[in-house]
Parts: structure tokens; C-alpha cells; sequence
């Protein structure tokens, strides 16, 4: 039972890197998508990601379904491999582990395209070129409810840095009522 629970984890792992990879090259717009590497790669992960993509929508452009897909697999891997060793299993303890690890999953790729956008602001990168527009684009759905009540500024977007601050906090904040709500701790 160990064996086959070990290939089974290693098949979801390679299968997490390959998604990996799959979001990594969707990042280069300028690549073959007639490639026959590229063209493995979706069929490999695709079906995989396809019933995540209905579950999660995309919030500001951001496709969030390879991280639930990505904190499902490792789920099932974890699943696979308690269950071989006889662990002990409460469903509702790993519910809530995945539930956790999406938010601060979440909440952490909120703070990286909040911190990309004061980025570009502070070092005045050029508002027309396509990676900034897509950033700002992002970016705009994380800020706009701070830029309401900050007042705006020619050198650093103070609504950026504000919302920066108020994502972190949520996630230390979260991190610490999650783990004591899954974890008991």
C-alpha cells in the first residue's frame, strides 16, 4: 500500500509542477501556442485545471484556479499518504486546512500584485507598456476600495501602499485564527 500511495504522490507532484510551468509560460504572451511541448502541456494540465476554472472565477484577470487545484492536489497527496501509514483522519480537520491554504494562498498572491503595482510607481515605469497596464489592470479591483479614502499622489500610489499594509495584516491575522481553528493550536 506504501508503494502505490508513493507513486501516487509522485504523479501529483509532477502534475503540480507542470501546472506550474503551464502558469509560468502563460505570463510570455509571445509563445508558440502551436509548440508541441506547449500543446502537451495543456493537455496534460487543462482537464485538471477545468473544474477548478468553473468553481473559481478570476478576479481582476487573475485566474486563481491553479492554486485551488494546486492546494487540492497537495490535499489528496496528504490524504493518500495518512491513509497508507493508518494515520488518523478528521474530515473536517482537512476541510478546513484546504480552506485555509486557499485564503492565505489568496491573500498572499493579492499582496505580490498590490507590491508589483507600488513598484511600477515608484521606479515611474512607462505607463503604456503592456506588463504595467496588465499589473495596474490587476491591481485596480485590490485598490479601488482605498483609493476612495486615500488622497492620491504624484510620486508613490499611496492606495497601493495603503492596501499593501491592510493585506498583510489580513493574512498574519488570518494565518493565526486559521491555525488555531484548523490546528487547534
Amino acid at each position: 500500500m506504501h508503494e502505490i500511495a508513493r507513486v501516487i504522490g509522485i504523479v501529483l507532484y509532477i502534475e503540480t509542477l507542470l501546472i506550474l510551468v503551464r502558469v509560468a509560460l502563460s505570463w510570455f504572451p509571445g509563445i508558440d501556442p502551436w509548440n508541441p511541448l506547449v500543446r502537451f502541456l495543456r493537455a496534460v494540465v487543462d482537464p485538471v485545471l477545468r473544474p477548478f476554472r468553473s468553481i473559481m472565477p478570476t478576479f481582476g484577470g487573475i485566474d486563481f484556479s491553479p492554486i485551488l487545484a494546486i492546494i487540492v492536489l497537495g490535499w489528496v497527496s496528504r490524504l493518500i499518504t495518512n491513509l497508507a501509514d493508518n494515520a488518523s483522519f478528521d474530515p473536517g480537520q482537512e476541510i478546513g486546512y484546504a480552506l485555509s491554504e486557499i485564503v492565505l494562498t489568496v491573500t498572499i498572491v493579492f499582496c505580490v500584485v498590490v507590491l508589483l503595482r507600488i513598484l511600477i510607481s515608484l521606479f515611474q515605469a512607462d505607463p503604456w507598456h503592456p506588463v504595467v497596464q496588465a499589473i495596474r489592470q490587476m491591481s485596480n479591483p485590490l485598490i479601488r476600495p482605498f483609493a476612495a479614502v486615500v488622497p492620491r499622489s504624484r510620486g508613490v500610489d499611496l492606495a497601493a501602499v495603503v492596501a499593501l499594509v491592510v493585506y498583510v495584516v489580513f493574512y498574519f491575522v488570518a494565518r493565526r485564527i486559521l491555525s488555531v481553528w484548523v490546528l487547534g493550536l
